[in-house]
């Protein structure tokens, strides 16, 4: 029986597609973001339990350690979720040491991020490599997406 509206991973998988285009509509705000990483972060969940027969580990911390190497953004998205969560990592995947806006010189409808200084939602890690939100979230969505059709054999929407 199910206790979600959705019942399934590629439902959940729509899900995030579909919130990260509401997101692209306000690529600042916060909250969705953060609500976008929890999303991004859960589908591991629900495919660990759906397909335990394709992927075959009996621990979901061998899914994980499986796709990490795949998308490193999935790394970002455990930390941001679980941050979200729970304020403060015992175990953190990316090491990141903030999350802020960054305030850009051009605005977003008159430039694109990769040409000029625009506002964005950025990541820095503990190295100081400093990482664009948007990107991130796009890199875990192609990967989920190609995921779903190249190992699972599931046709999206």
């Amino acid at each position: 029986m199910a206790k979600s509206f959705i019942d399934n991973s590629a439902k959940k998988l729509e899900e995030l597609i579909f919130e990260y285009h509401d997101f692209r509509k306000d690529n600042l705000t916060e909250y969705k973001a953060n609500n976008l990483c929890t999303n991004a972060w859960h589908i591991i969940d629900w495919v660990f339990v759906e397909f335990e027969n394709i992927h075959g580990y009996d621990k979901i911390g061998d899914l994980r350690s499986s796709l990490y190497p795949r998308c490193h953004s999935l790394k970002i998205m455990h930390d941001i979720a679980n941050a979200s969560k729970h304020k403060n990592l015992d175990r953190p995947k990316a090491f990141i040491r903030t999350t802020s806006i960054h305030e850009g010189d051009f605005c977003k409808e008159d430039f694109s991020s990769d040409d000029f200084d625009v506002s964005r939602l950025e990541i820095v890690l503990e190295d100081e490599t400093t990482l664009d939100f948007n990107e991130e979230i796009q890199n875990v969505i192609e990967f989920w997406k190609s995921y779903f059709s190249n190992d699972l054999q599931i046709e999206l929407n």
